[in-house]
């Protein structure tokens, strides 16, 4: 196995040569050019360009000489190792390393295409021009098909300028002078400069920017600062681990608060003259190159050399890392890894990605790479590393075919890298870059039309890079404002008191904004005039909701909608991490961008839904109306109240074992103005502030998919009374009334009875649930409602099953399993399940299937109904006022 960095230590490297580096060779140094060949020379001489033929030294000698710590598996001469490598090197990885050399690659042409064309009567250039086009080695001769493709575009460039530039060559050769044929060499190098130099230019100063880019850090929990804030000049002491920056949650927990381990908020990395992505400040600007700058990266419009790195950028670099090691280092891989880096557009996934792994290429494993390729916007920029007495420089190609030219003709000889940004709609990677030989990074939207080729062909790993956290933008707020200020002391305590207000004023600003267009760094840390466009696109994407397209924001709310390259998605939805349990793979769910845009569209599709319910039951009949609605809406047709009517009377009670009677639902005693929900209150998220008060008849839906163990619920004010028979009138209701809105005489008036009504809407005939899902429920619900632990006395708890038309059906009392063995052993968590097992237990459950037999409870319902909804079609305001966010 190599070493990690013998091939930088000991190997003789070679950088591209630019026209401005070519010098006119001295008499002595003169070896045959393409100007200089004749038809008489010997092929020999072509093949290895006038260099000496390669002694035939020992393979061990060999690997010594370009610095490979290979132990072959026998000490043979060159000339019996080129016919077999696999014989002598039997690391796969290892073998390629050294067949690609250029040392190598003259041995094959010396002793195997040379010789082959001997015995094809081929031996000078003459020959080859008139019969050797028509050649070619068959298997049996052990000729790689990249050393013929070689051996033929060397020769026939040497005929081609023989007949382009020497009509006379013998003559001239014999004729000419040494001096002569130096000048035409000269006026030849000229030529192809003036064809060239507008394809490639070399920026003064970009290197040595990146290389020695200044880095800073934010530290939190720092007494006496500003939000407990410090910015530090350097590398911080420690950064994240993999483990740190690994976030990837379950479907069920991406709502979660991340945990954020340690006191390291945000890196920051400055390279004075620029990046790539922002253009640097000593290369030619075009306007079209130009135009794209600063978009999606430049998080301080006046400062586009600052690079915001966060957690989520960290852990790109830590997947990138592991299989660059594996490919070049460690030699394990058969063939380089490709990545797919996918984001929310404005997230910084191109300045930021692109900028860290830029420099931590460079800086890789004491400089192993040699070459780093940066394609952006219409340009490339050829990174070249810097070696032992060659600096370090960057070459930016206004043509990306001719640098995709240059990088395949260096992939054989160097180690390198290439980074794609993919910023223009349609645009994808080019198809022709060395990734047979070169590991690449491919930074792009979700949209699938740029990278679904790529992944296919060439196996690329997926990796999703979730949007800012909060924590993140805010630090990196008070790096903006705090960096510079000298250390806190008496003297100076104005100036950072300040600072304060300063930052205080600006994160109030921020808080806002995130609000408004979602956690962008591209929208709510750049100026007043980037963000408004934004939010104006945003607000426009809101009111255009019609019914023509209301079918794709369904999507957002239900969080099964896949990115669509359109203009709802990009203004309204982000895109989150998510892994399953059968793989770890990088997966991600499309979200709302944030909570108040998520409101809003609840509030948009109940005005829809009350719409389409009017609508059906003037042309439906009830039963038909209430499947429609079901099938369309789910549990949001329980919003109707002659659709909930219908459901209360319905449901069948799913005994416990050794029950003999049904009990009696809270539902089960009101009537159709009782059973009237006021409207929809989205529950907060893990960051958000908890809902101050409980209300009665109101739903409560979770804006995340997957809650733990319900889709809603609401409350109801009161319990049932206990039926002595549990029977029930003609009319389907029970007999007897049901207690609500007041204690009997004698009960503790503190401890008012109500009851929770959990809704579950399936499509199996089973939905069984689990200790540790109760657990989040519990904890979860807790955390939603500020009063809980008050409001959760002396509480009933019921469940509705509600299966779907023609779906499965649940006849049976479902399960509350006890199957976690993970956290079996965890503090605490033995005691958790027990409570939550026997709160399972005291849950009482029902079914209902949403049926023809429903069209009686409907029908009676009629007049009523007709007016209320007909009502909110024509006013559907109403119907938005009711609904709270």
């Amino acid at each position: 196995m190599s070493s990690a960095s013998g091939p930088v230590d000991g190997r003789p490297l070679q950088r591209a040569r630019l026209e401005s580096d070519v010098a006119v060779p001295e008499q002595s140094a003169v070896a045959p050019t393409p100007p200089a060949w004749s038809l008489d020379t010997n092929v020999e001489v072509v093949l290895l360009r006038g260099a000496a033929p390669p002694a035939d030294m020992k393979l061990s000698d060999f690997l010594t000489g370009i610095g490979e710590d290979i132990v072959p598996t026998r000490d043979v001469s060159m000339r019996l190792c080129i016919c077999d490598a696999a014989d002598y090197i039997q690391n796969n990885r290892q073998r390629e390393r050294v067949l690609i050399t250029q040392e190598f690659m003259a041995y094959e042409l010396f002793y195997k295409v040379a010789p082959f064309l001997e015995g094809k009567a081929i031996s000078s250039l003459r020959q080859w021009a008139e019969s050797g086009r028509g050649v070619r080695p068959s298997p049996s001769d052990n000729i790689r098909d990249h050393i013929w493709n070689v051996a033929t575009a060397r020769l026939n460039a040497a005929v081609d300028s023989i007949k382009r530039d020497i009509p006379n060559e013998a003559a001239l050769v014999q004729q000419v002078s040494l001096e002569e044929r130096v000048a035409m060499l000269t006026k030849e190098i000229q030529k192809l400069r003036t064809q060239t130099s507008t394809k490639s230019e070399e920026i003064p100063g970009a290197f040595e920017s990146v290389f020695e880019a200044k880095w800073s850090h934010v530290l939190s929990g720092e007494a006496g600062m500003p939000l407990g804030m410090r910015v530090i000049g350097g590398r911080p002491r420690s950064v994240w681990s993999y483990a740190d920056v690994n976030h990837s949650p379950l479907p069920l927990e991406v709502d979660r608060e991340v945990p954020r381990n340690g006191n390291l908020e945000i890196m920051v990395l400055s390279s004075e003259d620029g990046w790539p992505y922002t253009q640097f400040r000593n290369e030619t600007r075009s306007v079209d190159n130009n135009a794209e700058v600063g978009r999606g990266g430049v998080f301080n419009a006046q400062r586009s050399e600052d690079v915001y790195i966060r957690r989520e950028v960290v852990r790109v670099w830590y997947i990138v890392e592991e299989q660059t090691r594996a490919w070049y280092v460690e030699g394990t891989l058969t063939h380089p890894k490709s990545f797919v880096v996918v984001g929310t557009p404005g997230i910084g996934k191109s300045f930021a990605c692109g900028s860290f792994l830029l420099y931590q290429l460079l800086h890789y494993k004491n400089k192993l790479l040699d070459v780093v390729a940066y394609f952006v916007r219409d340009s490339v920029y050829v990174i070249h590393n810097a070696r032992p007495g060659v600096p370090g420089r960057v070459v930016k190609y206004s043509d990306q075919r001719a640098a995709v030219l240059e990088i395949n003709e260096m992939a054989y000889r160097k180690r390198g890298f290439v980074i794609v940004d993919i910023s223009k709609k349609g645009q994808v990677p080019p198809e022709e870059l060395p990734t047979k030989f070169w590991p690449a990074v491919v930074l792009t939207s979700p949209d699938v039309n740029h990278y679904d080729s790529w992944v296919k062909d060439r196996g690329g790993i997926m990796v999703i890079v979730n949007c800012d956290d909060e924590r993140d933008l805010v630090a990196f707020v008070a790096w903006r404002v705090l960096r510079g200020l000298p250390d806190k002391t008496e003297d100076n305590a104005g100036l950072w008191l300040d600072a304060g207000k300063k930052l205080s004023e600006q994160l109030e600003v921020l808080d806002k904004r995130i609000q408004t267009v979602g956690p962008l760094p591209r929208f709510v840390l750049d100026d007043d005039k980037t963000f408004k466009q934004r939010e104006t696109q945003v607000i426009a994407m809101l009111n255009g909701i019609n019914e023509n397209n209301r079918a794709n924001y369904k999507g957002i709310l239900s969080c099964k909608m896949n990115w669509q390259n359109d203009d709802v998605t990009h203004k309204l939805v982000k895109i989150m991490r998510v892994r399953f349990k059968t793989n770890g793979e990088d997966t991600f769910q499309c979200r709302a961008l944030s909570f108040p845009i998520f409101s809003r569209l609840y509030k948009l599709m109940l005005v829809y839904l009350k719409r389409d319910a009017a609508a059906k039951m003037l042309i439906m009949s009830p039963e038909e109306t209430v499947a429609s609605l079901f099938e369309e809406y789910s549990f949001y047709a329980l919003l109707q109240k002659e659709v909930l009517y219908s459901v209360s009377y319905m449901m069948k009670y799913l005994r416990r074992e050794g029950e003999v009677r049904d009990v009696v639902s809270v539902l089960e005693g009101l009537h159709l103005n009782q059973l009237d929900l006021g409207g929809v209150v989205i529950l907060p998220t893990a960051r958000q502030r908890p809902i101050a008060e409980c209300k009665y008849m109101v739903m409560y839906k979770p804006c995340i998919p997957n809650y733990p163990v319900v889709d809603a619920f609401f409350f109801v004010e009161g319990h049932p009374h206990k039926q002595r028979n549990g029977e029930k009138g003609a009319d389907g209701r029970v007999k007897g009334e049901v207690w609500r809105g007041f204690n009997t005489v004698g009960e503790d008036a503190r401890r008012p009875k109500k009851t929770i009504v959990m809704v579950q809407v399936t499509t199996s005939d089973k939905h069984p649930t689990s200790t540790t899902a109760l657990v989040s429920f519990q904890k979860t619900i807790a955390r939603n409602f500020a009063e809980w632990d008050t409001f959760s006395e002396n509480l009933r708890w019921e469940m509705i099953y509600v299966n779907c038309p023609g779906m499965g059906v649940i006849n049976e009392r479902q399960v509350c399993e006890d199957a976690d063995e993970v956290n079996r052993s965890a503090d605490g968590a033995m005691a958790e399940r027990k409570n939550a097992a026997k709160l399972w237990e005291g849950i009482h459950q029902w079914q209902v299937t949403i049926s023809d037999s429903m069209s009686k409870d409907l029908a009676l319902a009629r007049e009523e109904k007709d007016k209320s909804f007909i009502s909110l079609l024509i006013n559907p305001e109403r119907a938005e006022e009711t609904n709270e966010e």
